[in-house]
């Protein structure tokens, strides 16, 4: 299978936490084994550009998980690696 283009790849992976789209996940605290952190998750990339970018999706060469699900690494961590409330891209 081809690499997507970038616009598939928006539509087929919507989990992506950029600082243009936040997915519904992002908005939950996340749970730790004694109950729930104090933090958010912040956003993994600027832009879906840039998350595209750092992206191995199903069927690419090194991809290591199954045909629903893209790899991504090198996250630039634009705001840091948590948030003390939900991020709203209207907010920045």
């Amino acid at each position: 299978m081809p690499r997507p283009s970038f616009e598939q790849a928006r539509r087929h992976f919507p989990n992506r936490y950029t600082m243009e789209h936040v997915p519904a996940w992002a908005r939950r605290r996340p749970i730790d084994e004694g109950g729930t952190l104090d933090k958010y998750y912040a956003p993994q990339f600027r832009t879906d550009r840039e998350w595209y970018e750092h992206t191995i999706f199903p069927g690419e060469t090194k991809h290591p998980f199954d045909r629903h699900h893209c790899y991504t690494t090198g996250q630039t961590w634009p705001l840091g690696q948590w948030l003390d409330q939900p991020f709203s891209p209207t907010a920045h």
